[in-house]
């Protein structure tokens, strides 16, 4: 899991350091795998401006610039075609390597005129693909300043390790809340958006989710007419580039926005490719999946599937199908938001190897009762950065039922885990880390939330206890403890057999024999050609 400092304290209120954090997530158990810092190839990269921009004497599609750091002047040859007088860009100095080619920039001449420098596109940066010409700031950015900077690119990125049971941890607000719970700050409200849902026009979409569908027990939608499909804002380009994604379109970028900051995959169908209403059924023998990863499944019976008239349209909880994806065209969605069954949805994409985040999240068991709020939250950011008109909720099937009660004994952290944690400290942890506690006398009665399904017993709240109080406060103890049964192998037993280990004559080894010296050995070969050894 990869998240940017800046992109945690959206949820965590804190003014501690990064080494403060980082140190802190392997003391809850999640463990730090390594911190890089996106600006780093940009390191030198500079805002400059062109004075001037003339005509290169002996070459008709080059231009010499003359070029303001901000600390002095200097000569650059270019031969893109958008520079021009005033304009503000990118400069490089020789020295300094340009991060898509590896080349290293030197001094020289072009056609005869001296070269200072470089002034560069964005795709010679590796910030997007764009090179038709070098890259245009705004004329208000200042001189001299660093690109990385600029960009708000130097924002270290923080990768942990998360273990199989802690799906909560897969989304940015969960790690928030871990780290809110430790003490290093405060979790940031999170309301859900009011959605002013509208009657819209032509016939509505229904969902056919048959009764104690295990694999698939609720289903969500919403239709948004009207929307405008484009190329994401920078602030959500830089967010998904910095974990590692491609951004593709606004309603795309969107979902995932959703699945790694609130942990809740999402779907979006563009609606006029849709025929007729949807159904959450198992696959039938023979049926496909054209995806939208660019490859052909053939799905086996009882696979969950979401399809329409025309057959299946989506791999539940997995992957989304090609014929009904959002392009620039997309006037009309379909918003979806489900729960899918853990096990299904890992035995599916293990039997047919397609790897995705949303099956990542979903085969480790992820909030069940977060879809309606999720469904908001999506809603939401669609009509920020697409526009449109929401309709109203779709609901097909009911949420699980996960409320469960447990007990624990104040007294078990010490019994079982090792560490004396005060009675209230107890409670405020499990508090903070959104359990619903009540006190009665020498126990705690505790209900988890909806987004710890891994929380079973008392164990359970135990290893939570402490390792919000420090898994490194466990203070190691030897086993040679009273009432433990002896060692199954006595130290006579682990002594290594020297016998054992000799290489003895005729298997190719000239390593002396253990033991006294042993007659030299004589061989005799036999008629079919194989050695005896005589002794």
């Amino acid at each position: 899991m990869k998240f940017p400092l800046s992109w945690l304290k959206e949820h965590l209120d804190t003014d501690a350091s990064l080494e403060t954090i980082t140190d802190a997530l392997t003391s809850v158990g999640l463990e730090l795998e390594g911190i890089t810092d996106p600006s780093a190839a940009l390191k030198g990269f500079r805002t400059a401006r062109i004075i001037e921009a003339k005509k290169h004497p002996n070459a008709d599609k080059l231009r010499v610039c003359r070029v303001d750091t901000g600390a002095g002047e200097i000569q650059v040859v270019c031969g893109a075609p958008n520079a021009r007088d005033g304009l503000l860009t990118v400069l490089a100095l020789p020295g300094m390597t340009v991060p898509n080619s590896g080349a290293v920039l030197k001094k020289g001449e072009i056609r005869g005129e001296a070269s200072e420098g470089m002034l560069c596109s964005s795709r010679e940066l590796n910030l997007s693909d764009e090179h038709d010409g070098i890259m245009e700031l705004a004329d208000d950015t200042a001189l001299g300043v660093e690109l990385g900077d600029l960009l708000g690119l130097a924002d270290p990125v923080i990768e942990i390790a998360v273990t199989p049971n802690r799906a909560d941890a897969l989304g940015v607000r969960g790690i928030a809340r871990d780290l809110a719970a430790k003490g290093l700050g405060t979790l940031k409200p999170l309301p859900v958006p009011a959605i002013a849902a509208q009657p819209l026009p032509g016939p509505m979409i229904s969902i056919d989710l048959p009764e104690n569908n295990r694999a698939c027990p609720v289903f969500f939608a919403r239709v948004i007419k009207g929307v405008k499909n484009g190329e994401s804002p920078a602030w959500l380009k830089q967010k998904l580039q910095a974990v590692g994604l491609r951004p593709i379109s606004a309603l795309v970028d969107i979902t995932n926005l959703l699945t790694l900051d609130l942990n809740r995959p999402a779907h979006v169908f563009d609606l006029g490719k849709l025929i007729g209403d949807l159904t959450i059924r198992p696959a039938a023998d023979g049926e496909s999946l054209a995806a939208l990863n660019g490859k052909t499944y053939t799905l086996e019976p009882g696979m969950t599937v979401i399809a329409d008239s025309s057959g299946v349209v989506s791999l539940g909880g997995i992957v989304g199908g090609e014929g009904t994806g959002c392009g620039f065209d997309t006037q009309d969605v379909l918003l979806e938001i489900a729960y899918f069954d853990p096990l299904s949805t890992a035995r599916t994409g293990r039997k047919l190897g397609v790897l995705s985040d949303a099956r990542y999240r979903f085969e480790r068991g992820i909030d069940s009762g977060f879809c309606e709020d999720g469904l908001a939250f999506a809603t939401q950011l669609i009509l920020d950065l697409c526009g449109g008109t929401p309709g109203p909720v779709i609901q097909a099937g009911n949420v699980p039922d996960t409320r469960r009660t447990l007990t624990l004994r104040l007294s078990r952290c010490g019994s079982l885990g090792g560490v004396d944690v005060g009675n209230d400290e107890q409670a405020r942890i499990l508090t903070a880390l959104g359990f619903g506690v009540t006190p009665t006398g020498d126990t705690l009665s505790v209900i988890p939330p909806s987004w710890r399904d891994d929380i079973e017993g008392e164990a359970d709240l135990v290893e939570e206890v402490l390792r919000i109080h420090g898994l490194d406060s466990i203070v190691p103890v030897s086993m040679a403890v009273e009432g433990l049964p002896p060692l199954a192998i006595s130290p006579a037993q682990k002594t290594p057999d020297p016998a054992k280990n000799a290489c003895w004559p005729g298997a190719g080894c000239s390593r002396p024999l253990p033991g006294p010296s042993l007659p030299k050995p004589m061989h005799s070969r036999s008629a079919a050609g194989r050695t005896n050894w005589l002794w």
